[in-house]
């Protein structure tokens, strides 16, 4: 593997990782609701579910997932529910508050509000988990690794050894991208009224169910 190539592939994992998509949405909607902390966590469940994935990609079972019509069949239609699920998680908070200000008058305080249906806090493990899940059920990915990355190895190198230097390349760029992400939502929210934020997360919310959709339809072609 030479420099350029190297080059190219962190140019291409470094815009990927920059594209608002599903685990960007997860890290940002927790870091908005939760807090810094509860984000990062789900960070580590991602770049976790990538470690796992370039193994995979190493020991070539990626390639005979997507090989397998059946087993990316069920691989997708996993993800695509979980998409779904982890978008309608993100709207309840913005419906339990119109829902609540439509029974309890317009004169509802906001203290009043959380007090009639507080939130349940996050844990950082499940938070790890969400992000691992989220990333290991999403088919895109192990696509990636299987047609993508591929390109950027030389068959005439240590292919191991290659998978390595890409892994820790694209660990030192998607890193601090999705904390960048997370550390900017944790921020703004504190200058944001709670509505403001429902709304936001809410949005959010609607683009994973979106692309849940988007993905339970989506062809598979082999080969």
């Amino acid at each position: 593997m030479d420099l350029n190539t190297l080059a190219l592939f962190a140019l291409t994992e470094f815009l990927l990782s920059l594209t608002p998509g599903p685990a960007v949405l997860l890290v940002v909607g927790l870091s908005m609701r939760q807090g810094f902390r509860i984000g990062f966590m789900a960070t580590l469940g991602i770049l976790a579910t990538n470690a796992i994935f370039f193994t995979l990609s190493a020991l070539g079972i990626g390639a005979l997932i997507v090989a397998s019509a059946t087993l990316f069949t069920i691989i997708k239609w996993i993800g695509a529910g979980y998409l779904v699920y982890l978008g309608i998680g993100m709207i309840i908070p913005l419906v339990k508050r119109l829902w609540l200000k439509r029974s309890l008058g317009e004169g509802l305080d906001l203290s009043e509000a959380k007090a009639a249906a507080p939130n349940a806090s996050q844990t950082a493990a499940k938070s790890f988990w969400q992000g691992f899940a989220l990333q290991a059920s999403n088919p895109k990915n192990i696509l990636f690794f299987v047609a993508i990355l591929p390109q950027f190895i030389s068959p005439d190198g240590n292919v191991a050894t290659q998978l390595v230097i890409l892994g820790v390349v694209s660990v030192l760029l998607e890193l601090p991208i999705l904390v960048f992400y997370g550390y900017a939502s944790a921020l703004s929210a504190r200058l944001m009224k709670e509505r403001v934020v429902e709304w936001i997360e809410a949005a959010g919310g609607g683009i994973l169910i979106a692309l849940g959709g988007a993905l339970a339809t989506s062809q598979h072609r082999s080969g």
